[in-house]
């Protein structure tokens, strides 16, 4: 290789695409209401509006605020990378809101397809400083976090970001009409569900679900309609050909559109009538039969009936499929079994799984990895958050497990730490190692005298001990 080929391999010469370079919110996406700050807001009206999106964001939510909080230990052998993970713990829970109230906003990144915050720091000066930058309960003049300040998705108008390579320098944030926040990188904490093209704005997880929620609304809508008409056909009212005419005068006009709004707003309900003049039409001085006005209800002359439920439970049902949550939809007809209920509630639980794992990650790099280097702490003693299990243990399928185990001769009784495992797969107490030690090595004892009582039997031609 030559010295420029050489000096071009050090060189990022492309870019992630036109999204990244500029910094627009989802630029590359086709959908145009999808875009920017009006993107934004389709998705919070998905979210807040939607029976079927509201219940899966809501029971992603709880899932995960409920998932438990490990800190792990650089060395579990190091006494003082223990200290730092506890060290560690005071510090979220120190916090002006809890780490859980965070991670809950934090997985508003799933709808809008990104998330930031920003970290805002405090001297742990101790509990009698009224200041909120000194104040804490622990007193060691270290850094702590004040709290994860959010930063609203719709307050963002985009990101900055280098024109060469696409690296994510920061957000612009709407402060008022005319002015605006620039928040660097090193103050940001940023979630986002991908990193596709590195675009800084993600992806929602709704967004396969878009096109069955416009179609969803258009069928609740002419379902309202109908139900509210309760009328079988489309109401039509005829008025004297003078009325329509284009010089028609202004009482002409003024019956045509209130014949017009009569039949917009005809229904069954408290103002459910029409009143309508007796006048009859006149012909060379004689009266007919029929009225100057007359209302009647259009009916199709097939009979062909369209059921909007079953048109609407689909589209509930493809919003549910499109985020993985379709389980929430068994039970609504008379089909589904528990396999196949479990089947898909593990398929769920598995996908929520990773986005607690995402967020974790983010924390591990944008605030724990930040805290340590303000306060000046040894790297090699930072420990690592890690979230527990999300998906419950099916127990039954780990003793039969475990029974395997036992019939191939492998014995895991002074494996204490799978045993603690295993303890907390079923959330049970955890051992009492030193007790379970006495306990292990009484057993030992016990046996190696019985061995000792089986031998001297044994030489006395005497019938062995047995455990019978």
């Amino acid at each position: 290789m030559d010295n420029l080929s050489k000096a071009k391999s050090k060189v990022e010469l492309g870019y992630s695409g036109a999204n990244t370079r500029f910094g627009q919110i989802r630029a590359d996406e086709f959908q145009n209401e999808l875009k920017g700050k009006q993107g934004i807001r389709k998705y919070r009206e998905m979210r807040d509006n939607d029976a079927t999106i509201g219940a899966v964001m809501y029971a992603t939510e709880q899932i995960l605020r409920d998932v438990p909080r490990i800190v792990e230990p650089a060395d579990k052998k190091n006494e003082k990378a223990v200290e730092m993970a506890k060290w560690l713990e005071t510090v979220f829970d120190d916090m002006e809101h809890s780490l859980d109230d965070h991670i809950s906003e934090a997985l508003s990144s799933l709808t809008f397809g990104f998330a930031v915050f920003e970290p805002v720091y405090k001297i742990r000066g101790g509990p009698k400083f009224v200041d909120p930058k000194r104040k804490s309960k622990h007193s060691d003049g270290h850094y702590g976090i004040r709290k994860l300040a959010s930063r609203a998705q719709w307050t963002i108008d985009s990101f900055k970001v280098d024109e060469k390579t696409g690296e994510i320098l920061g957000v612009n944030q709407e402060r008022s009409a005319l002015t605006s926040n620039f928040i660097p990188k090193n103050k940001l904490v940023h979630y986002r569900t991908t990193t596709t093209n590195n675009d800084p704005s993600g992806r929602s997880i709704l967004r396969n679900a878009f096109k069955s929620y416009v179609y969803l609304n258009t069928m609740q809508v002419t379902e309202g309609i109908a139900v509210e008409r309760e009328l079988n056909g489309i109401p039509i009212i005829r008025i004297p050909s003078d009325y329509l005419a284009d010089d028609a005068t202004e009482d002409q006009v003024a019956i045509r559109k209130m014949a017009e709004r009569i039949g917009r707003d005809l229904k069954f309900n408290e103002q459910g009538s029409i009143v309508l003049p007796s006048d009859v039409w006149v012909v060379e001085d004689k009266a007919t039969t029929h009225r100057l006005v007359d209302v009647e209800l259009i009916a199709s002359n097939g009979n062909r009936n369209i059921a909007i439920d079953p048109i609407i439970r689909r589209y509930q049902h493809d919003i549910a499929r499109s985020v993985m949550a379709e389980f929430l939809m068994l039970g609504s007809n008379s089909t589904g079994s528990y396999a196949l209920s479990k089947s898909k509630t593990d398929i769920f639980l598995r996908s929520v799984e990773s986005y607690i794992n995402t967020i974790y990650d983010v924390l591990n790099e944008q605030v724990v990895k930040p805290l340590w280097e303000i306060n000046g702490f040894d790297v090699e003693l930072m420990p690592t958050l890690k979230a527990g299990d999300v998906a419950p243990h099916d127990l039954d399928a780990l003793g039969s497990y475990l029974r395997n185990l036992n019939g191939a001769d492998i014995n895991l009784t002074e494996q204490v730490d799978i045993i603690d495992a295993l303890l907390a797969n079923a959330e049970l107490p955890l051992l009492d190692r030193e007790l379970y030690q006495k306990s292990l090595e009484e057993k030992k004892q016990a046996e190696k005298d019985k061995l000792k009582v089986d031998a001297i039997k044994k030489q006395n031609n005497e019938r062995p001990l047995t455990n019978e």
